[in-house]
């Protein structure tokens, strides 16, 4: 398969089933900003393109959606990841690049994240090549299904 078929492999939407962490001692648990029951979803377009969207459900409701409290928006964006921009494949690394042009987190802007990938059946893995939590350093997976 080359660095195209990698990518055409990617191309479709994917819903996130979960976000889990690996710390250091060897314990995996759920992402605790995202929950046990994390939704989302990715895109990948065949003309290169990627934009993710996911949260943690449970979210209190905003006592007026047209003026939010700074203390609702920070809760929800506290529950929320998003961005996007091109991406591509070295398949030969199983890496797949995102290179962030809007983003929830502002420091990601004009970054490339980059992500390990595995594919089996309808489901798709993504790690995050050094991922944190809190100054700590975890092995997290976003474990996605092909809608």
């Amino acid at each position: 398969m080359g660095e195209s078929d990698a990518a055409d492999s990617l191309v479709g939407v994917w819903r996130l089933e979960a976000i889990r962490d690996r710390k250091a001692d060897g314990l995996t648990e759920d992402h605790p900003d995202f929950g046990p029951r994390p939704d989302g979803f990715l895109l990948y377009t065949d003309s290169g393109y990627m934009s993710v969207q996911f949260m943690g459900r449970g979210c209190p409701l905003w006592s007026r959606e047209d003026d939010p409290t700074e203390a609702e928006r920070a809760t929800a964006a506290a529950a929320y990841g998003a961005y996007a921009g091109r991406f591509e494949v070295d398949r030969a690394r199983s890496l797949v690049h995102h290179h962030v042009e809007v983003a929830l987190i502002p420091n990601r802007v004009g970054t490339t994240l980059t992500r390990r990938f595995s594919l089996s059946g309808d489901r798709l893995t993504l790690a995050p090549i050094g991922a944190r939590r809190k100054g700590v350093d975890v092995d997290r997976m976003l474990v996605w299904r092909r809608v």
